[in-house]
């Protein structure tokens, strides 16, 4: 063994004997925790991204107009798809506290689909947006059904956390 490699080790094993291992449990502790902080986060994300883009292809296709069947009369999906704009538009705007993240946002949006049920499901594109407001806090809007009462929807997701304010607009 030469005389530098030698040396190398002692410098080595002179380092080595202040240094102070976390126990095992310890160190797997920390990487679930982090491993579930990473899930839930991309969860909320998977969330935002899928209700954005179904949002936008609602937007993108238009309002839904009843097509008359051989009698005359609308057909039962096509009518189903007519209730669900309303005459002019009803959104509710969830306004959250700065900082809120996307952890927030996903179970805030989650909730509202709870809430709904399966109005909905019959109206595609429930999110209109997540944008900033002046004051940069996000605000998630929500296109209310013709008829539709928010109030359920306020109640299931006013109290969550992260949220400052839950706002009815429009009609």
């Amino acid at each position: 063994m030469s005389a530098r490699i030698g040396e190398a080790l002692r410098e080595l094993e002179q380092d080595m004997t202040g240094l102070r291992l976390n126990p095992a449990a310890e160190v797997r502790a920390r990487g679930r925790a982090r491993s579930r902080r990473r899930a839930a986060v991309l969860a909320g994300v998977a969330a935002v991204t899928v209700t954005g883009g179904a949002a936008t292809m609602a937007a993108l296709s238009g309002p839904a107009t009843p097509m008359p069947a051989a009698g005359g009369a609308a057909t039962p999906s096509a009518a189903a798809s007519a209730a669900c704009q309303a005459d002019p538009p009803v959104r509710l705007d969830v306004v959250f506290r700065p900082g809120a993240g996307t952890p927030q946002i996903g179970e805030v949006d989650y909730r509202i689909g709870q809430a709904r049920g399966d109005t909905g499901l019959r109206c595609g594109g429930r999110t209109v947006a997540a944008r900033p407001d002046g004051d940069g806090r996000v605000v998630l809007s929500v296109l209310l059904a013709q008829g539709e009462d928010p109030a359920p929807i306020r109640a299931a997701v006013e109290k969550l956390p992260g949220v400052e304010r839950v706002v009815t607009a429009g009609g």
